[in-house]
């Protein structure tokens, strides 16, 4: 519990400090959300993001601080509500603080604690059963998307405006074991454009998956600050991050991992009937490909998300790389026809 504390503070320290902040300013935030919900219990949520610091107040509200860079966009935040329903929380801004210039914004608290927090406290996230659950909400969740084009009218974000770009530094800078991946997707990029462009949550990871704390089942996601209009199915790379966890040896897939993702490929052909189409389910597991090659092939520096990841440099994102484009013959490089 101490070390959890100390690693919950050592996280706002950094974050005040990426962001050129000082106490001072942290405390302006406390005060904030004091007078705002007065008589409520105040606490940091025990994941912070990179880009902000969030604060429960009482049982059902969030507060969360982010500089001018990294604000909320409310047509995304708005939209996510909108497509995915209680899966996403509802979202208002606020005000900017005089002093930090952060911007305020509150938030419905999600239900549940986080997947990563449930992975590590008990064997809950470890257990068959639960995990196959998630993974048949996980399918569902993604589903809403499908059907649900409330976000046909957003512009393209930064992701799905530089497709081709991002893929031809990848195919000349990834090492080479991924490079069959990446000129799989390349030349079937037509294929991947042509499914529905749904809103897409940006940041699938077990920190970002809300579950109920005895049942293992999906909640919500939280975090939909880099949420963009992508291909259906971008965001599959978040599946792995259910089917396994990062280890001091690298990422290791459960046992079951095999038995749990082909529950998933069948929940989710039952909540969408066209992906019993093969050229279709084909097309959306090459943009599972595009989605893995996207987040764990391209570096977060600081924000920036223009560097191809190296060898040695980045190393947990390699090795990410080794597991999802290797798990069990799951990458489509060798079961879709090249085109």
């Amino acid at each position: 519990m101490i070390d959890e504390q100390m690693s919950l503070d050592a996280s706002i320290d950094d974050f005040f400090q990426r962001s050129g902040l000082t106490s001072q300013d942290r405390l302006e935030c406390y005060n904030f959300v004091e007078r705002f919900y007065p008589g409520k219990t105040i606490s940091p949520a025990s994941c912070q993001g990179y880009c902000s610091m969030t604060i429960f107040a009482g049982e059902d509200s969030v507060v969360q601080f982010r500089p001018h860079s990294y604000r909320l966009d409310l047509r995304i935040t708005d939209a996510a509500r909108e497509v995915y329903g209680t899966f996403a929380p509802e979202t208002r801004y606020l005000t900017t603080l005089p002093a930090s210039r952060l911007a305020v914004y509150s938030m419905r608290r999600i239900d549940g604690i986080s997947f990563k927090h449930l992975r590590a406290s008990c064997a809950l996230a470890g257990s068959t059963p639960h995990r196959m659950e998630l993974c048949k909400d996980f399918a569902q969740f993604l589903a809403k998307s499908w059907y649900n084009h409330n976000a046909e009218e957003l512009p393209l974000g930064q992701i799905g405006r530089s497709l081709v770009t991002r893929l031809e530094h990848l195919s000349e800078e990834l090492p080479s074991r991924f490079q069959p991946t990446v000129r799989n997707v390349l030349r079937n990029l037509h294929r991947i454009e042509a499914l529905p462009w749904v809103l897409t949550h940006g940041d699938i990871v077990a920190a970002n998956i809300m579950v109920h704390p005895s049942t293992g089942r999906l909640t919500g996601m939280v975090d939909w600050a880099e949420a963009e209009r992508l291909p259906f199915g971008t965001c599959l790379y978040g599946l792995e991050e259910i089917l396994g966890e990062m280890t001091a040896t690298g990422f290791q897939y459960y046992g079951d991992a095999d038995d749990v993702r082909a529950l998933f490929w069948t929940q989710l052909q039952r909540n969408v009937p066209e992906l019993e189409q093969k050229p279709l389910l084909d097309a959306v597991k090459l943009a599972r490909d595009l989605g893995v090659l996207l987040w764990h092939g391209i570096a977060f520096d600081n924000g920036a998300i223009d560097r191809v990841v190296q060898e040695g440099r980045d190393v947990e994102e390699i090795q990410r790389l080794d597991a999802f484009l290797d798990s069990s013959g799951y990458s489509s490089t060798e079961k879709v026809s090249k085109i």
